[in-house]
Protein backbone atom coordinates (compact mmCIF):
# COMPACT_ATOMS: atom_id res chain seq x y z
CA UNK A 1 0.00 0.00 0.00
CA UNK A 2 1.41 3.00 -0.97
CA UNK A 3 2.29 6.37 1.52
CA UNK A 4 -0.77 8.55 1.43
CA UNK A 5 -1.19 12.18 2.56
CA UNK A 6 -2.29 12.94 6.41
CA UNK A 7 -2.39 15.38 8.61
CA UNK A 8 -2.02 14.73 12.46
CA UNK A 9 0.25 15.10 15.35
CA UNK A 10 3.25 13.58 15.83
CA UNK A 11 5.58 13.56 19.12
CA UNK A 12 8.98 12.23 18.48
CA UNK A 13 12.30 11.38 20.08
CA UNK A 14 15.72 12.03 19.10
CA UNK A 15 18.91 11.88 21.03
CA UNK A 16 17.43 13.01 24.15
CA UNK A 17 15.11 15.68 22.79
CA UNK A 18 11.13 15.52 22.39
CA UNK A 19 9.97 17.00 19.17
CA UNK A 20 5.83 17.72 19.06
CA UNK A 21 4.86 18.24 15.33
CA UNK A 22 3.03 17.08 12.58
CA UNK A 23 2.75 14.36 10.60
CA UNK A 24 2.85 14.96 5.89
CA UNK A 25 2.03 11.17 4.92
CA UNK A 26 1.27 7.67 6.34
CA UNK A 27 1.83 3.88 5.17
CA UNK A 28 1.95 0.83 7.11
CA UNK A 29 5.54 0.36 6.79
CA UNK A 30 6.40 4.49 7.75
CA UNK A 31 5.76 7.68 7.97
CA UNK A 32 6.87 10.95 6.65
CA UNK A 33 7.09 14.12 9.61
CA UNK A 34 7.35 17.56 9.49
CA UNK A 35 10.12 19.31 10.89
CA UNK A 36 12.96 22.29 10.52
CA UNK A 37 15.67 20.73 11.56
CA UNK A 38 15.19 16.68 11.47
CA UNK A 39 17.38 13.99 12.63
CA UNK A 40 20.41 12.60 10.20
CA UNK A 41 19.84 9.65 8.50
CA UNK A 42 20.20 6.53 10.25
CA UNK A 43 18.83 7.85 13.29
CA UNK A 44 16.45 5.69 15.17
CA UNK A 45 13.19 8.04 16.74
CA UNK A 46 10.67 7.29 19.07
CA UNK A 47 7.02 8.43 18.06
CA UNK A 48 4.00 8.34 19.10
CA UNK A 49 1.25 9.08 16.70
CA UNK A 50 -1.99 10.58 17.63
CA UNK A 51 -4.20 8.78 15.04
CA UNK A 52 -8.05 9.74 15.25
CA UNK A 53 -10.59 7.90 17.23
CA UNK A 54 -7.71 6.87 19.49
CA UNK A 55 -7.60 7.96 23.85
CA UNK A 56 -4.04 7.43 23.44
CA UNK A 57 -1.07 8.01 20.78
CA UNK A 58 0.32 4.76 18.91
CA UNK A 59 3.79 4.04 19.76
CA UNK A 60 6.35 3.43 17.42
CA UNK A 61 10.05 2.98 16.77
CA UNK A 62 11.83 4.26 13.51
CA UNK A 63 14.62 4.74 11.79
CA UNK A 64 15.06 7.60 9.42
CA UNK A 65 15.98 6.52 6.08
CA UNK A 66 15.50 10.00 4.43
CA UNK A 67 15.68 13.46 5.18
CA UNK A 68 15.76 17.04 4.03
CA UNK A 69 16.51 20.62 6.07
CA UNK A 70 16.28 22.61 2.80
CA UNK A 71 13.09 24.93 2.37
CA UNK A 72 10.28 25.05 4.62
CA UNK A 73 7.36 23.17 2.64
CA UNK A 74 10.07 20.25 2.30
CA UNK A 75 12.03 19.99 5.70
CA UNK A 76 11.58 16.92 7.35
CA UNK A 77 12.48 12.71 7.29
CA UNK A 78 10.85 9.76 6.69
CA UNK A 79 10.94 7.00 9.42
CA UNK A 80 10.77 3.32 8.51
CA UNK A 81 8.72 1.51 11.02
CA UNK A 82 11.59 -1.15 12.69
CA UNK A 83 9.12 -1.62 15.74
CA UNK A 84 5.54 -1.15 16.05
CA UNK A 85 2.63 -3.33 17.98
CA UNK A 86 0.88 -5.96 15.15
CA UNK A 87 -2.44 -3.98 16.26
CA UNK A 88 -1.10 -0.61 15.66
CA UNK A 89 0.19 -1.87 12.45
CA UNK A 90 -3.19 -2.99 11.46
CA UNK A 91 -5.59 -0.19 12.71
CA UNK A 92 -2.68 2.22 10.46
CA UNK A 93 -3.69 -0.56 7.45
CA UNK A 94 -7.41 -0.03 7.76
CA UNK A 95 -7.69 3.98 8.73
CA UNK A 96 -5.40 4.16 4.85
CA UNK A 97 -7.94 1.93 3.19
CA UNK A 98 -10.64 4.56 3.32
CA UNK A 99 -10.93 5.09 -0.24
CA UNK A 100 -10.99 9.00 0.47
CA UNK A 101 -7.93 9.36 1.42
CA UNK A 102 -6.55 8.40 -1.74
CA UNK A 103 -7.98 11.22 -3.80
CA UNK A 104 -7.20 14.49 -1.16
CA UNK A 105 -4.96 15.16 1.13
CA UNK A 106 -6.65 14.00 4.70
CA UNK A 107 -6.31 16.15 7.88
CA UNK A 108 -6.96 13.58 11.00
CA UNK A 109 -7.72 16.28 13.23
CA UNK A 110 -10.99 18.03 13.76
CA UNK A 111 -11.55 22.04 12.88
CA UNK A 112 -13.22 23.42 16.03
CA UNK A 113 -14.58 27.23 15.68
CA UNK A 114 -12.61 29.29 18.13
CA UNK A 115 -12.12 32.93 18.83
CA UNK A 116 -8.15 33.37 20.03
CA UNK A 117 -5.97 36.26 20.09
CA UNK A 118 -3.20 35.41 18.01
CA UNK A 119 0.34 36.96 17.53
CA UNK A 120 2.61 35.57 14.38
CA UNK A 121 5.85 36.73 13.71
CA UNK A 122 7.07 36.30 9.72
CA UNK A 123 10.84 37.70 9.39
CA UNK A 124 9.82 40.83 9.34
CA UNK A 125 7.53 41.50 12.38
CA UNK A 126 4.80 40.42 15.00
CA UNK A 127 1.02 40.93 13.58
CA UNK A 128 -1.86 40.93 16.12
CA UNK A 129 -4.86 39.00 14.96
CA UNK A 130 -7.25 35.86 15.77
CA UNK A 131 -7.89 32.47 15.51
CA UNK A 132 -11.48 31.49 13.68
CA UNK A 133 -10.83 27.50 13.65
CA UNK A 134 -8.14 25.46 15.25
CA UNK A 135 -7.41 21.51 15.40
CA UNK A 136 -4.72 19.68 17.39
CA UNK A 137 -2.56 19.79 13.65
CA UNK A 138 -2.92 23.72 13.35
CA UNK A 139 -5.09 27.03 13.36
CA UNK A 140 -6.50 29.29 11.14
CA UNK A 141 -5.81 33.27 11.19
CA UNK A 142 -7.63 35.95 10.35
CA UNK A 143 -5.56 38.73 8.56
CA UNK A 144 -5.60 40.52 5.13
CA UNK A 145 -1.83 40.39 4.71
CA UNK A 146 -1.23 36.01 5.05
CA UNK A 147 2.15 35.53 4.14
CA UNK A 148 2.82 33.53 1.15
CA UNK A 149 2.43 29.66 0.78
CA UNK A 150 5.53 27.61 2.88
CA UNK A 151 6.91 30.43 4.76
CA UNK A 152 7.70 29.63 8.36
CA UNK A 153 5.93 31.57 11.01
CA UNK A 154 6.13 32.24 14.52
CA UNK A 155 2.79 32.07 16.32
CA UNK A 156 1.98 32.82 19.65
CA UNK A 157 -1.52 32.00 21.10
CA UNK A 158 -3.01 33.16 24.29
CA UNK A 159 -5.52 30.66 25.37
CA UNK A 160 -8.44 31.56 27.95
CA UNK A 161 -6.60 29.34 30.71
CA UNK A 162 -4.78 32.38 32.24
CA UNK A 163 -1.16 30.84 31.76
CA UNK A 164 1.37 32.53 29.70
CA UNK A 165 0.92 32.62 25.52
CA UNK A 166 1.98 29.39 24.22
CA UNK A 167 4.60 29.12 21.02
CA UNK A 168 5.11 27.29 18.15
CA UNK A 169 7.13 27.54 15.05
CA UNK A 170 4.19 26.95 12.04
CA UNK A 171 4.42 26.01 7.98
CA UNK A 172 1.96 28.22 6.12
CA UNK A 173 0.03 25.36 4.02
CA UNK A 174 -3.02 27.75 2.88
CA UNK A 175 -3.41 31.13 1.90
CA UNK A 176 -6.98 32.84 1.64
CA UNK A 177 -6.48 36.77 -0.08
CA UNK A 178 -8.92 39.54 0.84
CA UNK A 179 -11.44 40.20 -2.38
CA UNK A 180 -13.03 36.52 -2.02
CA UNK A 181 -16.36 35.51 -0.74
CA UNK A 182 -14.27 33.30 1.46
CA UNK A 183 -12.44 34.89 4.75
CA UNK A 184 -8.95 36.11 3.88
CA UNK A 185 -6.31 34.63 6.27
CA UNK A 186 -3.79 31.88 6.55
CA UNK A 187 -4.22 28.37 7.69
CA UNK A 188 -0.50 27.10 9.43
CA UNK A 189 0.43 23.72 10.47
CA UNK A 190 2.23 23.14 13.51
CA UNK A 191 6.12 22.29 13.65
CA UNK A 192 8.77 21.63 16.10
CA UNK A 193 6.96 22.68 19.10
CA UNK A 194 7.74 21.57 23.01
CA UNK A 195 5.56 19.18 24.99
CA UNK A 196 4.05 22.28 26.78
CA UNK A 197 2.69 23.48 23.80
CA UNK A 198 0.56 19.85 23.44
CA UNK A 199 -0.48 19.42 26.47
CA UNK A 200 -2.24 23.19 26.73
CA UNK A 201 -3.42 23.44 23.18
CA UNK A 202 -4.85 19.58 24.26
CA UNK A 203 -6.48 20.76 27.19
CA UNK A 204 -8.20 23.27 25.62
CA UNK A 205 -9.68 22.17 22.71
CA UNK A 206 -10.88 18.91 24.98
CA UNK A 207 -12.57 21.86 27.08
CA UNK A 208 -14.61 23.09 24.32
CA UNK A 209 -17.79 21.79 22.96
CA UNK A 210 -18.65 20.07 19.75
CA UNK A 211 -20.87 20.49 17.14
Amino acid sequence: MPSVSYVFPVRYVSEGVAVQTTSRELSPLGIAVRSLAPPQIGARVSMALYLPNLEVPEVAIGRVSAARSGTPADAGFWADFIVVDPQARMRISNLLSDHDLRTKQHRACERIPVKLAVRFRTSHDFVQEHATNMSRGGIFIRTDDPPPLEAVVEVELQLPDKGMPVTSAAIVVHRQLPGSSKLAGVGVQFVDASDVFRERIDRYLDSLPRQ
